[in-house]
């Protein structure tokens, strides 16, 4: 080849490099200023120096083609390859990255519901003649999209309303007794029904008794106006992590949330509390039209704004994100990040994450333990003994029966799911490749969703700096706190199922406790002693609510026996409760005036002893009229 063959050659090469040089330049400065939060000054700094790099070799380049260095041209050469290799290496990564967070911050999700019977005989939809189908009333404050939203579609798609009642109930656990009681004859709930109410009493075999006749899905943007105030990671918050219970995979489909966690962080003080919220509270939920239910039932509309605004209006805080993760994801994790090691109090043995036993069953060890994916979720989900009654007691008993040690309960396993959660931490600081890094957060996107948006993550570089920077091993003060109650089981009555149910009602001490704990960390409480609790993996759980032992205040009020009641102390309690009262004349039906009581004598009430008061508008006394001769009452 001639000299002047060379250098065009030579200049043909340089200006393919330069056009693709532009391309990856381009492409690379593209993916750093998504990242509009995150060290703006180097951002810039570096796509200038990377600009100023590139200018001055293809400077040095076309000078050593001049003079016909052919040796320095292709050092040159093969410098702006590398940059160009860097370049778009740089730019599959941070973008991967990006488009990962987004992913998880996404609010258009796919959405199941089913139309479910206890009528094994029918064989679908169609077969649905002059019968009664139930529906949840339309939620005043969340949308529950497949409770009523996409039920509402279907009934209108499959024109079942033609040849059918639709019957509306106040919630969705009231729908489950009345098609159980076979008040209707078929109902729509979560595709995920069977996970949602397996756990409940006389439900355990819902799988095999019942039927579904029709299950459809949709996509839907859930819309959660969360974090109103538009308030940053770099400023304090809080956060509720929602750890929720499905045999499947995702978390739109219905679920038990079994993990509530409010975490209260201050950036400026790296001071924070943890509050683990039993999955047993029994309160009034922001998605039950007024009615009690158990805190863990906020998620089975499958939206995270019920469990948010409850939990806003148990604490009286806001609420500025929330990040909620199947406890399928928690097996990916744990397995994506090696195992975790935890020390495990006593040993166990549980279903699997699939609610599997017999060969499918988890065994733990008491101990030191490296634990994998589904030995971790044993541990966070773990809280009967063999033989305790339970279901999960009866299969324990088949598997494991010699595990019988230890205190369990919902107390014991909120510690348990904090060593879980702290055990991850720890074991994803220990990763270096991020690749390993990528590939986790792929592994678990369909298992985790949060609203905390990309450029709020990218804003905690400044306290990840600050914090790698700050000498001493208490980096983070972590106050671990709990919500505690009072355990009402067989003490309330619940009208929707008529039952009583195991449930606990959180003392108001320990609620107003938290509240303060909480304005302190978020320093919108003043005060002038600093609390320094250390961190430690293996000994999270010295608790800092002393006076729990001599809580004794439930903010709840029960229905009494008002049979023995005189009319002016009856009057008394519906004064005081703002209840209507009504008298009601057994045998007519008749409403009586009280001024004409005393011609009358107590028959029975209509709202049952136990109910919980708060839950009524009115009390109903049924009575009938005396006899001249009667000497009753």
């Amino acid at each position: 080849m001639t000299k002047r063959k060379k250098k065009i050659f030579k200049v043909y090469l340089n200006l393919l490099l330069m056009g693709i040089t532009i391309f990856s330049y381009i492409l690379f400065s593209y993916a750093l200023v998504l990242y509009k939060n995150f060290a703006t000054t180097y951002r810039i700094l570096g796509i200038l120096i990377i600009l100023y790099l590139y200018i001055l070799l293809f400077y040095l380049s076309l000078k050593s083609i001049k003079k016909n260095k052919n040796k320095l041209f292709f050092i040159l050469i093969l410098l702006i390859i590398i940059l160009n290799i860097i370049d778009f290496g740089g730019y599959y990564y941070l973008n991967k990255i990006y488009k990962t967070f987004n992913n998880y911050s996404s609010t258009n999700n796919i959405y199941s519901s089913s139309l479910v019977t206890y009528n094994l005989d029918l064989k679908d939809y169609k077969d649905l003649k002059n019968n009664k189908i139930g529906i949840i009333k339309e939620p005043k404050v969340i949308k529950d999209i497949e409770g009523y939203t996409l039920p509402i579609q279907i009934v209108k798609d499959l024109k079942l309303e033609t040849n059918n009642k639709i019957v509306y109930y106040d919630s969705t656990i009231e729908l489950l007794h009345a098609l159980k009681k076979k008040e209707i004859d078929a109902a729509f709930f979560s595709s995920n029904y069977i996970d949602m109410f397996s756990s409940l009493e006389d439900y355990e075999q819902i799988e095999e008794e019942t039927k579904v006749l029709y299950s459809t899905s949709m996509e839907y943007d859930s819309d959660e106006e969360i974090n109103k105030n538009n308030n940053t990671l770099n400023n304090p918050f809080n956060m509720l992590l929602i750890g929720v219970d499905s045999s499947k995979d995702g978390v739109t489909s219905g679920y038990n949330a079994d993990v509530l966690l409010l975490v209260s962080f201050n950036p400026k003080t790296l001071n924070a509390t943890m509050t683990s919220i039993p999955r047993d509270m029994y309160l009034q939920t922001a998605c039950s039209n007024g009615k009690f239910r158990r805190i863990n039932t906020t998620t089975w509309g499958s939206s995270s704004s019920c469990a948010v605004e409850t939990v806003e209006k148990l604490f009286n805080v806001d609420i500025d994100y929330f990040a909620k993760i199947n406890f399928k994801g928690i097996v990916d994790l744990v397995d994506s990040v090696g195992g975790i090691d935890v020390n495990v109090d006593y040993s166990f043995c549980e279903q699997n994450s699939s609610r599997k036993w017999g060969n499918n069953t988890i065994y733990v060890e008491k101990g030191k333990q490296h634990l994998n994916g589904e030995q971790a979720l044993a541990l966070a989900r773990n809280r009967h003994k063999p033989n305790d009654g339970s279901s999960s007691g009866k299969q324990m008993g088949k598997y494991c029966p010699t595990y019988n040690e230890g205190i369990r309960n919902d107390y014991v396993r909120g510690k348990n799911q904090m060593k879980v959660i702290m055990g991850i931490v720890n074991a994803a600081t220990k990763l270096k490749d991020p690749n390993q890094a990528i590939v986790i957060m792929d592994k678990i996107s369909k298992n985790f969703q949060t609203n905390i948006q990309t450029q709020d993550v990218l804003s905690l570089y400044n306290l990840g700096k600050s914090i790698m920077i700050t000498d001493g091993t208490d980096l983070i003060n972590i106050q671990r706190l709990q919500l505690s109650g009072k355990n009402m089981y067989h003490k309330i009555y619940e009208s929707s199922s008529n039952s009583y149910p195991a449930v606990t009602i959180p003392y108001q001490e320990s609620i107003e406790y938290i509240k303060n704990e909480i304005n302190i960390v978020l320093g919108k409480t003043k005060v002038n002693i600093i609390k320094n609790i250390s961190f430690d993996l293996n000994n999270l759980f010295k608790y800092d609510d002393t006076n729990s032992n001599n809580y004794n205040t439930i903010n709840i009020n029960t229905l009494e026996n008002l049979s023995n009641k005189t009319i002016d102390e009856i009057k008394t309690i519906t004064n005081k409760y703002n209840l209507e009262l009504n008298i009601i004349d057994y045998d007519t039906n008749n409403e009586i005036d009280i001024s004409n009581y005393d011609n009358y004598y107590f028959y029975k009430q209509k709202e049952h002893v136990d109910t919980i008061i708060q839950e009524l508008k009115s009390i109903t006394i049924y009575v009938k009229k005396r006899s001249i001769t009667s000497d009753i009452m």
